[in-house]
């Protein structure tokens, strides 16, 4: 049950990163990115993400439930259920722009778990 809700969180990820980007003066993702290219998607905040281009945005969405999914040892994803979470995560990237993307799918991923979807 614990790993459907965090698949459903790193989806909602995916989804918030593509639509964070559209609101906002874009800058290219590797902006955020050491002197060797390496971007550390730990620290990227909801604020970051949003000034992404929209493909970047998409890349990193896809990079993102990749790498938790791998994590879980999933291979799947619920799509519809993927989609309900996305509302929550993107509420809290608008409340708490200066947090990490992370810490808002670990957000919602803690809210499921105590039942609170």
């Amino acid at each position: 049950m614990v790993s459907s809700n965090l698949r459903t969180a790193l989806v909602a990820a995916a989804t918030l990163i593509a639509s964070a980007s559209a609101s906002r003066a874009q800058v290219d993702l590797t902006t955020y990115t050491d002197a060797k290219g390496y971007l550390n998607v730990r620290a990227l905040t909801c604020a970051q993400l949003a000034n992404t281009y929209q493909e970047d945005a998409n890349f990193l969405g896809a990079w993102y439930s990749g790498w938790w999914n791998g994590h879980m040892k999933r291979h799947s994803i619920n799509i519809a259920r993927a989609k309900e979470g996305l509302h929550e995560v993107i509420v809290y990237c608008k409340a708490n722009p200066d947090k990490k993307v992370v810490d808002a799918v670990d957000a919602f991923v803690k809210k499921v778990q105590q039942g609170g979807q």
